[in-house]
């Protein structure tokens, strides 16, 4: 049987999925295949590459840095993103706090990122690739509408997986798996609203109606995500691990005091169910 790691994005709330990767790498749980969305695959790497900790040192060291993140860096003109992108895709992983290329290039590279095409407004599902030093699909899978410019890669625009498939299950099934241990960034029972802000997204990128539109039915496709997740969960092909209940993290939260504790809240989850990973994974 082969199982596949699925984890939502969620930007700072993703922390809590942090928290889960460490557990499992601390229990001899290694899944060598991350599927994500958003920030969900740019903290997955950090678990095939087996660096306990790091994502937790990301958090504690640098998420606070005005270079991390801020509305200054949307200002900047070799940026234009709230996120300072070389720090974090370059400087951070390359000599603040080095990513292991090598182990994840050992590893088999089984990184999968969703990204939007914001002119067909669909997604499209791209290997993260160790010899990628600017993440540039880790780049476009987190480029939140407004806060980010569009990602070029190979001569097309991308922006957040997670408008068009916040949580690639089926993609991570379609790819040939059994069975796949999902991770949450929020709780069971959780029913995603109409975007606020997509009118907004529809004056700002006139030149792509088709990722406005997907903006708008998001809450519609993530509803129905989380509906057949419940199936596939019913039925033995999933494993959902969420949190137990809302603790309010903003998707822009910067601050280590509110960010940490959750991180930790992951954690104790994992352990408290380790017992019924191991299951999931080994029946």
């Amino acid at each position: 049987m082969k199982a596949g790691l699925v984890l939502e994005g969620g930007a700072s709330r993703t922390i809590f999925t942090c928290g889960i990767l460490d557990a499992l790498l601390e229990n001899d749980i290694y899944i060598n295949y991350v599927a994500g969305a958003s920030a969900g695959i740019s903290y997955g790497v950090s678990y095939l590459s087996k660096q306990i900790g790091r994502n937790h040192k990301i958090t504690e060291l640098y998420m606070n840095d005005k270079r991390y993140m801020g509305a200054r860096n949307l200002f900047r003109k070799d940026n234009r993103s709230y996120y300072g992108l070389d720090f974090v895709f370059e400087e951070i992983p390359s000599r603040l706090l080095p990513y292991d290329f090598d182990e994840y290039r050992r590893s088999g590279e089984n990184g999968f990122g969703a990204v939007t095409n914001i002119e067909t407004g669909l997604t499209e599902y791209m290997r993260v690739k160790a010899d990628d030093k600017k993440w540039s699909v880790l780049r476009a899978s987190c480029a939140l509408p407004l806060l980010f410019e569009p990602i070029k890669i190979n001569g097309t625009y991308y922006m957040d997986g997670g408008i068009t498939d916040s949580i690639p299950f089926k993609y991570a099934l379609d790819s040939g798996l059994d069975k796949v241990v999902v991770v949450l960034t929020r709780p069971r029972g959780y029913v995603k609203k109409p975007e606020k802000l997509a009118g907004l997204v529809k004056l700002a990128y006139p030149k792509y109606p088709k990722l406005a539109e997907a903006l708008a039915n998001r809450h519609i496709m993530y509803n129905r995500e989380i509906e057949e997740l419940l199936r596939l969960e019913k039925e033995g092909k999933a494993l959902v691990l969420a949190p137990e209940k809302d603790y309010g993290i903003h998707r822009t939260e910067s601050d280590p005091s509110i960010l940490l504790p959750f991180e930790k809240e992951g954690h104790d989850y994992a352990v408290r169910n380790m017992a019924r990973i191991r299951e999931f994974l080994e029946n």
